[in-house]
């Protein structure tokens, strides 16, 4: 019979060869072992796939004539589980060829699975299914911060970036270990301790502090001496929300007793730098802690005048000069009236060269007070911004700009009165509860002597004249000074807070031989004269840098509670167990089912499970990834230094999850929801109406609205484009793989990559059409392209659009002034066509019919979620082995509409989870 069909082909390959194969697929098919009822039909391939697949055709496809089964090879295993999953799917042989018989095909796909579920239950067999890993920077971050006590502690940037497999940075696959790394984890844990140290030195007594406008030189600069002759970007006094040109003008004093709350400095313009806004440098957070900040102030309006000036572009491909007149508004700032609308105040913190967003408040007409609470650093000040003002950036002479939110009339601004800090608003005031894990009770003396002295950074006020506040609240400057641990037994104590300090840190039992090994690393230093705090640092540091501090522990098999508890709170607090969890752990109570249940609620409901959330999102749908591209300055130039909408649509992302988990709403939201969270910027981007400030908010969304689901939202759209143009390649491809689950091969070497054409004479769909005639692509494109093509209708930022952009077209250009005040212009080219017909054939014509169809079945939604939440949870892969299981995870939470949080529950209690 093989003689025969080779003969009746004429082109395949010799008989030796078709029998080599087919026979390596029969036995292949057996080797799980006799208990296997079905192997795979020798004859299914030749009959079936042969054809096509016989390395004769195309040397891209796929020859099945040279393949054999080869399980210990992961990329052989791999190309067979997609033949598996082809032919179950029914999508191989394709449409037009001979349909082989039902039962035929079924005892094929079912000897296969056999095959590989075997294949890889015997090489997991040994370590189980998770890799042994180390905690990923993040993990470790968080570690520290929980043991020691200090939330505020910024290590993570100290450490390598992480590697990552199957997108997530969990896996021992990725997570490598060199002697950088581990000089990186001393380094970070000595920080660490020493910022627990500082702050049990001086703790700081709350206090209140109100900082006046007018007393910072940053918002004082409205004499042209200081700031050159822009007006733009010069500060104004303000009261009452009006003008005082002769406070401006030097004739009277900038602030007096009777007007002290009510005195203001006006701005119509942002910071251009993303130092982000006009510094409060008259104080200094005096300790690390979290802090209560209110901001007062109100919206003017600035009345401006008009000048006539010229400016020029380059059009098209001509590079002649093409002049305008444009009419430029000035503000007079000796013309100030009450304002019009509301204006986002953006709150920052600034220390250590390092500028961070913090928090945001409204100001309205009529004076505000916002408040906010943060976290912040010793040291570290505050600076606001009125984050939708323009930010004046000066291109070639002075006179190339202009206030795109000005009018014939005047344009918008904001003043600003205060800002009063109160705090540090410790729960314990000490903040003791790192130095007591560390030392107990053993006091902390300064110490002149270097050779025994711990130098710690500490804030030292160093404020000049009348002091305008509790001790501490002036101007700081940090400064080092030496401490010592004092103990009147060294070696004692140092057994007695080493054992302590490991049944912490080694988030299990802890065996002698690892508190002996660390006490021999105290006394050599102890012994070298070291002093006892130094001494003992050294052994914690060489603990918090070891195995049992860096790595998860876990055996092969059922986990122990201790692991147990280790990967619970990974997986939903990106750090180690807390003292519930190691108590539970302790008493062998955590494995059953409705202890970990109850336990999975504390910690979602914890606010600790943010982290979660965020760490998640960052890699499910790489949100990490927000600033890798900047929009076009050439196409885009609207969005450039758009912080505010770039920040919500993060926020929106992570807000949206969290909305999910928290309710438990069905997995299918991720596809298509009838809300989504907002605040004002984003509604705007969105063109959704009555969205107003800066608070998040749920939003019931219009019943035609584009918007919806995670796909959707501006972050995911932006971090699927590259800033210039959009690919429905990349988007799609995208998309299969991080929503629907659908893992699609690279193309093959000799596939060119199809551009977008920024020229606008054709569309990326009539390139795709020339691309797909290429039967190699074809079948990968059928899969990835229609998602992509329904995203067609939104930009690199997310927002809508009805025609491309392009550099040249034969439409007009359309002009406008981006948010640095530099003139921009783009053409329209042509439509955008947003429909496209799913693989089983069904067709969208845009991308609201098309997440209709998705939803339609609810469980590929869920199942993908799923994988994604397993993979993060216990750090290993979903192989085909384990599909089974994710299906009966899928079971437990179908009840619900397999809601989000009842997946959470449904893993914790599986054996993917519960096992190693």
């Amino acid at each position: 019979m093989l003689r025969h069909r080779s003969l009746r082909d004429g082109r395949g390959p010799s008989l030796l060869r078709r029998l080599g194969v087919a026979a390596l697929i029969l036995l292949g098919g057996r080797s799980s072992g006799a208990a296997d009822s079905a192997a795979p039909d020798d004859d299914f391939v030749m009959d079936h796939c042969w054809r096509c697949h016989d390395g004769a055709i195309d040397e891209d496809r796929l020859d099945l004539t040279a393949l054999a089964f080869e399980p210990d090879d992961p990329a052989n295993l791999a190309v067979w589980i997609r033949v598996h999953d082809r032919v179950k799917a029914g999508e191989m042989p394709p449409r037009g060829e001979e349909r082989p018989d039902p039962a035929r095909r079924e005892a094929f796909v079912e000897g296969l699975a056999r095959s590989i579920v075997a294949a890889e239950r015997a090489a997991l067999a040994g370590e189980g299914r998770a890799v042994r890993r180390r905690l990923n920077r993040h993990e470790y971050e968080n570690a520290l911060r929980d043991l020691l006590g200090v939330p505020w502690a910024q290590v993570a940037d100290r450490l390598p970036e992480d590697g990552e497999a199957h997108h997530f940075n969990k896996s021992g696959e990725a997570l490598d270990v060199s002697y950088l790394q581990v000089t990186r984890f001393m380094d970070s844990a000595d920080y660490a301790m020493r910022l627990a140290m500082a702050r049990h030195v001086e703790p700081a007594a709350r206090a209140t502090l109100r900082l006046y406008a007018r007393d910072e030189r940053s918002l004082r600069n409205w004499w042209p001496r200081e700031n050159g002759t822009l007006p733009d970007r010069l500060s104004f006094p303000v009261l009452d929300a009006h003008a005082q040109p002769d406070v401006r003008a030097d004739r009277a004093p900038a602030t007096s007793p009777e007007t002290r709350d009510r005195e203001a400095v006006g701005k119509v313009s942002s910071s251009f730098s993303d130092a982000g806004g006009y510094g409060w440098n008259g104080w200094r957070a005096p300790a690390a802690g979290r802090y209560r900040v209110r901001v007062a102030g109100y919206t003017i309006w600035v009345a401006g005048g008009g000048v006539a000036r010229w400016f020029f572009e380059g059009q098209g491909d001509e590079k002649a000069p093409v002049y305008h007149t444009l009419l430029w508004h000035r503000p007079n700032l000796d013309e100030v009236y009450p304002g019009r609308r509301d204006e986002p105040i953006a709150v920052y913190a600034q220390g250590g060269g390092q500028t961070r967003p913090v928090g945001a408040v409204d100001f309205t007409p009529e004076p505000t007070v916002g408040e906010i609470e943060v976290f912040l650093r010793p040291g570290e000040s505050l600076r606001t911004d009125g984050s939708r003002l323009f930010r004046t950036r000066v291109s070639g002479t002075d006179e190339q700009y202009v206030n795109p939110l000005a009018t014939e009339d005047g344009m918008p601004g904001y003043a600003i009165q205060w800002v009063e800090v109160d705090g540090p608003l410790n729960d314990d005031p000490t903040g003791g509860s790192g130095y007591e894990l560390l030392f107990g009770r053993l006091p902390l003396m300064p110490t002149e002597d270097p050779r025994v002295g711990v130098p710690l950074e500490l804030v030292a006020d160093t404020s000049a004249g009348e002091r305008r506040g509790p001790p501490g609240f002036g101007r700081a400057a940090t400064r080092e000074v030496l401490h010592e641990v004092r103990s009147d037994a060294p070696r004692e104590d140092a057994e007695r807070l080493l054992r302590a300090f490991l049944a912490r840190a080694y988030r299990r039992p802890v065996a002698q031989a690892d508190v002996q090994r660390l006490l021999r690393l105290f006394d050599d230093q102890f012994g070298q004269g070291s002093g006892f705090g130094r001494s003992l640092l050294s052994a914690y540091t060489a603990a918090l840098a070891s195995p049992g501090f860096v790595f998860v522990d876990e055996a092969p098999g059922r986990l122990d509670d201790h692991a147990l508890a280790t990967r619970l709170s990974l997986f939903l607090w990106n750090s180690t167990p807390d003292e519930t969890l190691r108590e539970l752990a302790d008493r062998g109570e955590l494995g059953g089912p409705e202890v970990l249940r109850a336990q999975v609620e504390r910690l979602l409901d914890y606010p600790k499970s943010r982290r979660f959330v965020d760490a998640f999102t960052d890699s499910w749908l790489d949100l990490r990834k927000i600033d890798d591209t900047a929009p076009s300055t050439t196409l885009y130039n609207d969005y450039e230094l758009d912080d505010p909408l770039k920040l919500a649509a993060v926020e929106e992302t992570r807000l949206f999850f969290a909305e999910l988990l928290r309710a438990d709403l069905p997995s299918r939201n991720v596809v298509d929801s009838e809300f989504t969270i907002l605040n004002e910027r984003l509604a705007e981007h969105y063109g959704i109406q009555d969205v107003s400030g800066v608070r998040f908010r749920r939003v019931t969304l219009p019943a035609d609205s584009r918007r919806g689901g995670v796909m959707t939202q501006a972050s995911v759209l932006k971090v699927t484009a590259n800033g210039t143009t959009t690919s429905p390649v990349l988007r799609g491809h995208w998309i299969t793989e991080r929503i629907l689950g659908l893992e699609t091969p690279p193309p093959p070497p000799t596939v060119k990559a199809v551009e977008p054409d920024i020229r606008g004479a054709v569309t990326i769909r009539q390139q795709l059409e020339k691309h797909r005639a290429n039967v190699s692509c074809a079948s990968c494109h059928r899969t990835m392209d229609p998602p992509g093509f329904a995203l067609e209708s939104f930009d690199v930022m997310g927002g809508y659009r009805e025609r491309y952009r392009a550099v040249s077209a034969d439409a007009p250009p359309v002009r406008g002034f981006g948010l640095n005040g530099q003139a921009f212009a783009f053409h329209d080219a042509l439509p955008v066509d947003s429909a496209g017909t799913l693989p089983d054939g069904r067709p969208f014509r845009d991308v609201r019919e098309f997440k209709a169809l998705l939803v339609e079945d609810e469980r590929p939604i869920a199942r993908n979620l799923a994988r994604q939440l397993t993979i993060f949870a216990t750090g290993a892969p979903v192989r085909f082995s384990d599909r089974e299981e994710i299906e009966r995870i899928l079971d437990a939470a179908e009840p619900g509409r397999y809601g989000v949080r009842s997946i959470v529950h449904a893993i914790v209690q599986s054996d993917l989870f519960r096992n190693k």
